[in-house]
């Protein structure tokens, strides 16, 4: 039944990604639900599950946009990362997603900043790119109150 539960949320996630938050965008800067769901569940989940639910969550983001295979590659970064990180953390789990939510929605937008300008030609521009920064990392830990609780239950569900 647990499998199913997060089967559920994955196709949730993904629906709520490519259709209601593109929508609902900034200055074209939109929320990465995907991200935040990947770092919740790896913070709340063991490291197989961790690692099953971002590779096919990441790249069924890819497959239905860009094509490129960078989410996959970024999340499954992060994913592991994550676990790394809390192997050796004491401290709240809320707290440890909010705080890897505030250092790899950054990275993350570094990363592919840096593909799409230095192997895709992309202009690049600082101001924008440091205000794109901002939102998208406040976007980001917006979202992780509403995401946190359902993925910690959805761990628990045995």
């Amino acid at each position: 039944m647990r499998v199913v539960k997060i089967v559920m949320f994955g196709l949730a996630v993904m629906l709520l990604q490519m259709v209601v938050l593109a929508r609902l965008n900034f200055l074209g800067i939109a929320p990465d639900l995907i991200l935040v769901s990947v770092i919740a569940f790896a913070v709340v989940s063991p490291k197989m599950p961790a690692n099953l639910f971002s590779a096919s969550l990441a790249f069924a983001q890819d497959l239905l946009s860009t094509g490129l295979y960078l989410n996959t590659v970024i999340k499954v970064i992060f994913n592991n990362a994550v676990l790394a990180v809390k192997d050796g953390y004491l401290g709240d789990e809320y707290a440890l997603t909010a705080g890897l939510v505030a250092l790899f929605s950054p990275l993350q937008l570094i990363a592919s900043g840096a593909v799409y300008y230095f192997f895709l030609g992309h202009e690049f521009s600082l101001p924008a790119f440091i205000f794109r920064l901002f939102i998208f990392t406040l976007y980001n830990l917006m979202l992780v109150p509403l995401i946190f609780p359902l993925i910690r239950e959805l761990s628990r569900d045995g």
